[in-house]
């Protein structure tokens, strides 16, 4: 009786373990960069910067709900619609790719340096997409704006773990997704002027405009602080001084063998659009050197003196269980969020705006619970009930969706059903990340967000994957089935070309034939998901307890042993705590506004010797 009921504290709860080695003392100048200018970071320069990285949030929150609308304009501009599926791939790799190696950039150059540099991909993508006059110029475009997007999005994260405290760590990371509680509403007017009153090209080139001129007061604030640095004399205060010592920092290995081994995988997956092309020599092969190349990833960050992700690391409980419950989360969520458009559109006969609305409702929803969440881990310092609570409502809300997918039942009840989903899936998303944030020095939290991220995106590929697959299998016989009117080529054109079966009338008996072999085939689509979540659930119970406030305190402690040397009075120093995390000493602070005051005073006396 007593060993049951140490391995239901073993797996139900576990000791909270940090991923720390006590023997490497190896961090990159970007992180020590950081450490230092969080000391010299005043609460209304914080404030300030935290107000313009908002603005920068609200233009990549409009910006991604207004480009898509762009794209088929601009590709029949071309005569080229039919490629739409071969850009989403390229973008999605994009997506796979960019994350990591900003997230290095960011650890390696400085955090400055990785927000420009990704401001400045943007801003050159929007430039080539707005000027461009071939297919092969729009694609390559892409790659520079995806690049951007994906890398701005990732510094803001990367500066809300920077700039809180992990007791606050769940509100800032969850304050840049703030701008989707009302972007959606305002991108349709905007794509609607634009096409109407104008055309696509304008409607990619403003976002060159705007980005860049929203950007700047977070990157000048950014930069006056280097320089501030530079001129108190901090050893990390300027750039990378050592460009040998740099490339070392990069774990290039590293890098192509994680960001090389989920695109494989990726391409792999995207590529193969039936059961013939699983076949295929370029799929087979992207199918075995993708995992192999993920296998091998964790052996080598073993050898570098500055890995992408220690193994230390990889190999600690909560780190493992965070990603794996988050990657399982996005598969659960695209095995039917992929088609759920246009099944709202054919079997409860919304129009493209209606559907956008209702689609929508499950991201405020999200949004809005993600801040009830940091509210009560403020209040408690734990995370694990918000998690575990949060896995519990979404699967409830997929249960409700399941049943409420029938056309009798009135757009309202599935409404509630998508805002109870995304309800629990704002309380597991953020949280998930704050909780494998807490277990991880502050060296480690870029390159950890980066890889909970990046696992978040492979089960997105998984779920559209088989989403993917369960459409193209079952559709065409549920079709064959329900709606035996329709000859074969216009069961393959209803099964692949939406306007086909919105031609048929609401109500009409050939409609609501096609609305039930849908609904089927969508049926069978809700079963994994709801299979997937339940596992979901349990595994919630198997995190470990975490008190976020006690995980400060402990990470503080160690960093502390890599960071700057206080700079201190006589007396021991009185700690302060502007409450966003960034913590000054009252003596450190004095002392280095007396080093700036002589340093310009020492500058003034040499400027008269030259006069």
């Amino acid at each position: 009786m007593q060993s049951f009921k140490h391995y239901l504290q073993v797996v139900f709860n576990p000791q909270v373990e940090r991923a720390h080695d006590e023997d490497d003392t190896n961090v990159t100048d970007g992180v020590k960069e950081m450490e230092h200018l969080n000391k010299i970071f005043s609460k209304t320069e914080l404030v300030f910067a935290w107000c313009s990285l908002l603005l920068v949030s609200v233009c990549i929150a409009l910006e991604s709900q207004t480009v898509n609308v762009y794209s088929t304009f601009a590709t029949s501009h071309f005569n080229e619609l039919s490629l739409l599926s071969a850009l989403a791939v390229v973008k999605s790799v994009m997506y796979t790719a960019s994350r990591p190696t900003v997230a290095k950039l960011a650890d390696v150059l400085g955090r400055f340096e990785a927000l420009v540099i990704s401001v400045v991909f943007f801003t050159v993508g929007f430039i080539m997409l707005a000027a461009c006059q071939n297919i092969g110029t729009y694609f390559a475009a892409h790659i520079f704006y995806v690049s951007g997007q994906v890398g701005i999005q990732f510094m803001e994260q990367v500066f809300a773990a920077d700039t809180s405290s992990l007791k606050n760590r769940m509100f800032f990371v969850s304050l840049p997704n703030f701008a989707y509680l009302f972007a959606p509403w305002i991108a349709a007017p905007i794509t609607n002027a634009i096409t109407k009153h104008s055309t696509w090209r304008w409607g990619y080139g403003m976002w060159c405009i705007v980005m860049p001129v929203v950007a700047i007061p977070v990157c000048g604030i950014m930069l006056r602080l280097k320089f501030k640095a530079r001129r108190l004399g901090l050893e990390y205060g300027k750039s990378v001084r050592n460009f040998k010592e740099t490339m070392r920092q990069f774990d290039f290995i590293g890098l192509i063998l994680f960001t090389g081994g989920l695109t494989l995988l990726f391409l792999a997956v995207t590529l193969a659009t039936g059961p013939k092309s699983w076949s295929q020599a370029h799929i087979l092969a992207m199918i075995v050197i993708g995992p192999i190349l993920l296998v091998v990833f964790p052996f080598w960050e073993m050898v570098p003196k500055y890995p992408f992700m220690p193994f230390y690391i990889i190999k600690n409980r909560t780190m493992f269980t965070c990603c794996f419950l988050i990657c399982c989360y996005s598969i659960a969520y695209f095995l039917y969020g992929t088609y759920y458009m246009p099944w709202l559109m054919v079997c409860k006969n919304l129009s493209v705006t209606a559907a956008t609305n209702t689609s929508v409702c499950f991201v405020v929803a999200s949004t809005v619970s993600s801040f009830v969440g940091a509210a009560y881990t403020k209040l408690t310092n734990k995370v694990k009930p918000v998690v575990c609570a949060g896995a519990a409502i979404y699967l409830l809300g997929l249960g409700l969706t399941y049943h409420y997918r029938q056309p009798h039942h009135h757009l309202g009840q599935f409404i509630v059903a998508q805002c109870v989903e995304g309800v629990g899936s704002g309380m597991m998303q953020m949280p998930m990340l704050v909780m494998l944030q807490s277990v991880v020095s502050h060296k480690n939290v870029v390159s950890s967000t980066a890889i909970y991220l990046s696992i978040m995106t492979v089960g997105t590929i998984i779920g559209e994957a088989i989403a993917g697959s369960m459409y193209r299998q079952s559709y065409p016989k549920q079709l064959a089935i329900f709606a035996p009117f329709l000859t074969p080529a216009q069961n393959h054109l209803v099964a692949n070309n939406i306007g086909a079966a919105l031609k048929y009338k609401w109500q009409t008996p050939e409609r609501m034939m096609i609305v039930t072999a849908f609904n089927d085939v969508y049926r069978r689509m809700l079963y994994p998901p709801i299979i997937v979540a339940s596992f979901i659930f349990v595994g919630t119970l198997t995190l470990p307890d975490v008190n976020v406030s006690l995980m400060d305190d402990a990470q503080n402690n160690t960093d502390g042993e890599n960071a700057m040397p206080h700079i201190k009075g006589d007396s021991e120093s009185e700690s302060m705590d502007d409450g966003m995390g960034v913590h000054h000493d009252s003596e450190d602070i004095e002392a280095l506004a007396g080093t700036t005051s002589s340093e310009e005073a020492s500058f003034g006396a040499e400027e008269e010797k030259k006069i």
